[in-house]
């Protein structure tokens, strides 16, 4: 499993290695040239394809309106009744529910006579009935308000004159809700944004509206080399406030603006709509293009776990996640803290330092925070005076990216074991010793949540337990009830079982070789001990549409975004005998679906960093600059003539990422290894075991 140093992460290393049809030929392709080659759409629960079209404020909810000018008449008109009833009627009122006890109205007349001088209070019979009480209580409110009190005091209810302090009592008062009104207390709006993360979007709201950073919540984050829309809701804060943002903010806008009763989570959408624009394809025809495409929505493509689960540098993420499985801390730390290639010559001097001299206090003003597992380690360090406690080192990590890591060696299992199962049995149906899904539904939700399901790791394993998935083997009864597309691969863990062919055995000879064993994952760290969860093994994308243009401009746009299209802006024209040749994709994505495994089965290319970076990703004819810093299918940090080599670093250009219904932005050229703006994120603050 161990990676040469001397190289950066391979897609073959992580087990990506085949195609649903490797017939079709290959092409290569520029991703990203435009923020505009890459837009993302969320698709929200009711299967909505979120997208800004208007900056109207919404209108009130005429029922709610109604109900309130009701409730408010109906107020007006028993307060004009008890106006003008008078003192004697109110009085026969009164007695009435006082069962017309005779000595106690006496004493209530004197009190109210001598507005409480003669008589301060009266204490009432004691009355055992619960509604007879409330109705003493309404009858004194309605109709000596102002003037006559009940209360009850050591257990006795009695009435005594109104004071000024009771002003301020707001017990059985109906308070307005205005928000009732609106629709809901949560504002929803449409984020529009261009080339920013949506945590940095996020943050950037809550600081210009100066509220805390929980108001805002949203379904998932975006990639920031894009043009992305999605559902954010906003508590108790008007649209109107929103809507006067949009005159300041840069690479952003708000709009389609709603007021709604629940706020959204992490995880409440369906998917996301995408349109890459894939420009100076190299092909060797557009019949090629015709069949690479046609093959994607009818077949699918394989769903493996993209690049940027493992990193693009020389340390796979899964190497650190194995040695941690292994219980073997130090190797952990090592690995993570590890000298590698292709970072800048700032985080080489600090990793160089750090591998030479092992001084935690210099290490840690060289290393930049947002590397937030290098710096967390290096600070346990410091405050310990010794490296002689690793495990403590490895908890000051964020608990989400410590599991990352775990995950992301499940991960690695698991995309070889998909091509090992390709290999023996291929790709076009299921088989004897397969699993599928008892529960499909149960399926898709897993999916959503994979490794919030993954970190369960209180669940037991017993069959009963409706917490997990459950899979069954298939037979040769009811192998032909099933497609590929229902066939599922396990991530190894305690509470998954195995194929029953093959394909089980290669589990443990895989594992074996990292000194692990599928059928033995429970660790006396809780933390580590992993259920395991399923994955579909073959994705189909919805809704796949595709266009083949040609174009004499290099950096022309050849989409429209949200924004323009509302603004009225015209497609962009096409030149049918152009010098240039782009294939426009446009497909829907569930939320366990990585976008570049998708477009990997289109183009045939290998999507790692190290290998786009061998690619000429400009023409050096065109001296126009694209709008933004050109980059091939893995949006790898090759110089082109596009950038300088100041342009290169990981905040420019990471490895790509491009889920598809989290949506979950790259973290940093490595991945999951670099947070950045970590501190800012919900995930981040983490406590430590």
């Amino acid at each position: 499993m161990t990676t040469d140093n001397a190289t950066t992460m391979t897609e073959t290393v992580v087990g990506i290695q085949t195609f649903v049809d490797p017939s079709i030929p290959g092409f290569s392709a520029i991703i990203k040239q435009r923020y505009s080659d890459f837009i993302v759409n969320e698709v929200d629960q009711e299967n909505q394809t979120v997208r800004l079209t208007s900056y109207d404020l919404p209108v009130p909810d005429p029922e709610g309106i109604r109900l309130r000018e009701e409730q408010l008449q109906a107020k007006e008109d028993a307060e004009q009744a008890n106006r003008e009833m008078g003192d004697e009627a109110k009085l026969v009122e009164l007695a009435a529910v006082l069962d017309n006890d005779a000595e106690t109205m006496t004493q209530i007349k004197k009190m109210l006579d001598s507005y409480g001088n003669d008589v301060e209070f009266v204490n009432l019979k004691p009355q055992d009935d619960k509604a007879k009480r409330t109705m003493i209580h309404k009858v004194v409110k309605e109709r000596f308000s102002g003037r006559m009190v009940s209360e009850t005091a050591d257990g006795t209810m009695r009435l005594r004159m109104h004071k000024k302090k009771d002003n301020f009592d707001r017990r059985g008062k109906v308070k307005y809700d205005a928000w009732k009104d609106l629709g809901g207390e949560f504002c929803r709006f449409c984020l529009f944004k261009e080339n920013r993360e949506t945590m940095e979007a996020i943050n950037h709201l809550t600081s210009t509206l100066r509220v805390p950073g929980k108001v805002f919540t949203f379904a998932g984050t975006k990639d920031r080399r894009g043009i992305t829309s999605q559902w954010v809701t906003a508590h108790k804060v008007k649209a109107e406030r929103l809507l006067a943002l949009n005159k300041g903010l840069r690479n952003m806008s708000l709009g389609n603006f709603s007021y709604v009763t629940k706020s959204l989570k992490l995880g409440d959408l369906n998917g996301n709509r995408f349109m890459i624009t894939l420009r100076n394809v190299q092909v060797d025809s557009e019949d090629t293009l015709n069949r690479s495409m046609m093959s994607l929505r009818d077949k699918g493509f394989i769903n493996y776990f993209g690049m940027q689960r493992f990193g693009t540098g020389s340390v796979g993420t899964h190497e650190v996640g194995g040695a941690i499985l292994r219980g073997e801390w130090e190797a952990a730390v090592e690995l993570i803290m590890k000298p590698r290639l292709g970072e800048g010559p700032d985080l080489e001097k600090a990793r160089k330092h750090w591998a030479e001299h092992k001084d935690a206090k210099e290490a840690i003003r060289l290393f930049p925070k947002r590397w937030v597992a290098e710096y967390q380690i290096l600070w346990s360090f410091q405050k310990a005076g010794h490296q002689r406690q690793p495990f403590e080192a490895l908890n000051n990590i964020p608990r989400n990216l410590r599991l990352m890591y775990v995950h992301a060696y499940q991960s690695y299992i698991w995309n070889h074991m998909v091509t090992e199962r390709i290999a023996l049995y291929g790709a076009d149906k299921a088989v004897v010793g397969d699993l599928v899904a008892i529960d499909k539904n149960a399926l898709e939700a897993e999916d959503e949540n994979m490794d919030d399901n993954n970190n369960n790791n209180n669940r037991g394993s017993s069959s009963k337990d409706d917490s997990h998935i459950r899979a069954k083997v298939l037979t040769e009864e009811d192998v032909d009830q099933y497609t590929i597309y229902d066939v599922i691969l396990p991530l190894p863990g305690f509470d998954v079982i195995y194929p029953t062919h093959a394909i089980g055995t290669k589990y443990k000879e895989l594992m074996a070789k990292d000194g692990l064993d599928p059928h033995s994952m429970r660790r006396g760290n809780k933390e580590y001990s992993l259920p395991g969860s399923y994955r579909s093994f073959m994705s189909k994308p919805e809704n796949v549409e595709w266009e083949i243009v040609r174009y004499d401009q290099a950096d022309i746009p050849l989409t429209l975004t949200d924004q323009e299209r509302m603004e009225g802006k015209p497609q962009p024209e096409r030149v049918p005998d152009g010098k240039y040749l782009a294939l426009i994709l446009n497909l829907t994505l569930k939320s366990s679906q990585y976008a570049t495994m998708a477009i990997r089965e289109v183009c045939k290319q290998d999507t790692s960093a190290g290998f786009q970076a061998t690619l000429n990703t400009v023409d050096n004819n065109t001296n126009s600059a694209p709008a933004s810093p050109a980059v091939t299918l893995a949006e790898n940090s090759a110089v082109t003539p596009a950038q300088t080599p100041a342009e290169t670093p990981a905040e420019t250009s990471s490895a790509m990422s491009v889920d598809g219904a989290s949506g979950e932005s790259g973290t940093g050229k490595r991945g999951i290894e670099e947070v950045e703006g970590a501190a800012a994120g919900p995930e981040a603050k983490a406590s430590k075991d």
